[in-house]
């Protein structure tokens, strides 16, 4: 089907062009209408017969002047459509200005359906919003205020939302994902994740999930048939991707089965003429490196999390047993060492694959293209060398944070664990480095701690100064705070351990972070504010450690690899304390003693060795491999769970100065249920800190 009705493929044109600027229509040229779906699929409803009059009425009287909306096109393709690429840009460019054709042209009204209206202002909508102080003015000339047009289009899609989604075309999905999106990048998960699931719907039912035709291969498709096709894909995988945000963000429940998907990945060579598209993530992707990579990688990324979420955290449509782990070996903690030292080891190989293009690494240290703000919202339908440069500098930033993220969501379940010995066995210096080799919840706590520390280090990077600009601001927003909490609590863990240090100057980095981007995104600003909270939290314990002169400082020995502190926790008396938290209520800890595991247990376990080097392969631990340490306990971690409580008890103040009228004498209340939303959706954010969310291990 065509990507976008009336579109067609002009020939095949060089793949860096997807995100440059577009040739213009050709006058009297009107391309086929129309969106046909594959077989089993739910066909698209005549979008005239079906579509709501009203709707399309008042969603037709939202389009702004002709030359207006040329520049909000423009605004979207140079700011937004580098991070979700969800159009065949050629297709969309050719085809909008038909819905400004006169009503008297009846071959184009067919155009005008309200899948594709839809869609456009979403479009249009979105690029208002990074219409910078150059375009705001031009936008003026033209009677256009973009954020009152913007707010217009939102509350006329919203409203008419029912209408759209029963129209069940491409179109449709597309129009779910930007609306759905701007939800979820700019404060409201909770109204993004139900607009999302109804764009889930409509791509299933119009088969996205498979294949467009198993009985041919990709190859004998015309060059119409391929573009419509990877088109298709475009829209599916970034459903996936929406999902799989959404369930690493917020916690939320993913209603994707991967085995009932056979879609092939994003082709990153779609434009180039008899490019082979890849079958499965499982092989090498063997192309040129191109601006449609990006997605490929990101895909791909997705899937991993999505397993992350699914086997560490029970989230996913998968069997889920009584203790709310997935799989039937979930409640065990081996059985968890296992699984996160091979999703560790996935993930590596998956950063290894990254071409030097997209690689971070590799263009941390280059210059970027634009030197200022002003420059960038000044060059309007950006295109050549110049732009493609930029371009792939955003998509490494998008990649490296992603990377970093997973890595934190895949440690997270062992930070509640330490490795404790027997109180009366001693240990030689070699099992004392044994030990140290091979304590899976030491090497989890430094997987944490780094990965922090590589976003912390992000700050000095001009391209942030950008990126705020863009579609991603709030994407960094998150992965960035994620990191902040993550290296909050370690650090207030262990007070005035050298560790700890290096985690406040990193703490110090990431706010820094947030502060460049709360110009643009209101997640930013909510994350500073918890960040800045956390940071008091950490120094507030460091202090009341330093002026303790009654007790000697000690550092704990988990910096050894060893905790022999057994009989505190056997007895309870390093339990953490009871929340009393009124807006938010966590399931504490368990039981110390209850979670220590037998003495004769052996735990096999092959942990990836940490490397710098992004070329080297890292295999996947085998059941097999015994690493024999029974002499070791397994415990849950007091002083983490103590941390997880006093991090709890920040969330309840913002929460709490959340709620809080500013002016109780105010009339207008809408203020009242921002904050409220933007509360909820912080606190939703920080899911994977709650001990009640990860499953029992004993």
């Amino acid at each position: 089907m065509d990507a976008i009705p009336g579109g067609t493929m002009q020939g095949i044109v060089g793949e860096n062009r997807e995100i440059r600027h577009r040739e213009v229509v050709e006058p009297g040229v009107r391309p086929p209408c129309g969106s046909g779906t594959q077989r089993r699929a739910l066909r698209p409803m005549p979008p005239l017969m079906y579509s709501s009059p009203p709707a399309l009425t008042e969603l037709r009287s939202l389009l702004p002047p002709y030359e207006a909306a040329e520049l909000l096109v423009d605004t979207y393709f140079d700011r937004v459509h580098w991070f979700m690429l969800i159009f065949q840009q050629d297709n969309f460019r050719q085809n909008w200005p038909h819905l400004y054709r006169t009503r008297l042209d009846r071959a184009s009204e067919d155009c005008n359906g309200l899948g594709f209206l839809s869609t456009f202002l979403m479009v249009i909508a979105i690029g208002a919003h990074y219409a910078g102080p150059y375009r705001q003015g031009l936008l003026a000339r033209h009677n256009v205020q973009p954020e009152t047009l913007k707010q217009s289009i939102l509350k006329a899609v919203k409203s008419s939302l029912l209408d759209i989604i029963s129209v069940g075309s491409l179109e449709v999905v597309q129009t779910c994902i930007l609306l759905g999106t701007y939800y979820l990048f700019h404060g409201s998960p909770r109204l993004a994740w139900p607009v999302c699931g109804c764009g889930l719907r409509v791509a299933q039912s119009l088969n996205l999930h498979r294949k467009v035709d198993k009985d041919h291969a990709t190859l004998s498709l015309t060059p119409i048939e391929r573009s419509q096709n990877e088109t298709r894909k475009r829209c599916w995988w970034a459903i996936y991707e929406i999902e799989t945000f959404c369930s690493m963000s917020y916690g939320y429940p993913h209603s994707i089965k991967d085995a009932d998907c056979d879609v092939e990945p994003l082709n990153p060579s779609a434009k180039l003429r008899n490019a082979p598209s890849p079958v499965s993530f499982d092989e090498p992707l063997r192309c040129e490196t191109t601006l449609l990579s990006y997605k490929y990688y990101m895909s791909k990324l997705s899937v991993l999390t999505k397993a992350v979420l699914t086997e560490l955290y029970g989230i996913g449509p998968g069997l889920v047993n009584n203790n709310g782990a997935s799989g039937e070996s979930g409640s065990s903690l081996p059985a968890v060492v296992m699984k996160v030292a091979s999703l560790d080891a996935r993930l590596r190989n998956w950063r290894a694959d990254i071409p030097p293009k997209l690689r971070w690494e590799t263009l941390a240290s280059t210059r970027v293209s634009y030197s200022s703000q002003e420059e960038f919202d000044r060059d309007i339908g950006a295109s050549g060398v110049r732009f493609d440069s930029h371009i792939y500098h955003l998509q490494s930033l998008a990649l490296k944070l992603a990377y970093e993220n997973a890595m934190i969501l895949t440690h997270r379940p062992l930070l509640s664990y330490r490795l404790v010995t027997k109180v009366d066995e001693k240990l030689d210096d070699m099992s004392r480095l044994e030990t140290i080799q091979e304590n899976p919840f030491l090497r989890s706590m430094r997987a944490c701690h780094d990965a922090g520390m590589s976003l912390s280090e992000l700050v000095n990077s001009p391209i942030l100064d950008l990126v705020s600009e863009t579609y991603a601001a709030a994407f960094v927003s998150i992965h960035t705070f994620t990191a902040g909490v993550a290296l909050g609590i370690l650090g207030s863990v262990e007070p005035l351990t050298p560790q700890a240090q290096e985690a406040k100057v990193g703490l110090h980095r990431l706010m820094a972070i947030q502060v460049k981007l709360t110009s643009r995104s209101l997640l930013a600003t909510q994350g500073l504010d918890i960040l800045q909270r956390l940071t008091r939290l950490v120094l507030d314990k460091e202090l009341s450690m330093m002026l303790d002169i009654s007790k000697p400082i000690r550092w704990p020995e988990r910096h050894s690899g060893v905790d022999a502190d057994l009989n505190a926790i056997q007895t309870g008396t390093l339990s953490p304390k009871q929340s009393s938290s009124g807006q938010r209520t966590r399931r504490l800890a368990h039981d110390a003693a209850g979670s220590v595991l037998q003495t004769d247990r052996q735990l096999s376990v092959s942990v990836p060795q940490d490397t710098q080097e992004a070329e080297a392969r890292i295999d996947m631990p085998e059941p097999n491999s015994v690493g024999n340490i029974s002499h070791l306990q397994y415990v849950e971690d007091a002083s983490v769970s103590e941390a997880l409580y006093d991090f709890d008890q920040v969330l309840s103040s913002y929460v709490n100065s959340s709620w809080a009228d500013p002016d109780p004498l105010a009339t207008d209340t809408s203020h009242d249920r921002t904050l409220h939303d933007e509360g909820v959706s912080m606190l939703e954010q920080t899911w994977i800190w709650g001990p009640d969310t990860l499953p029992f291990h004993g």
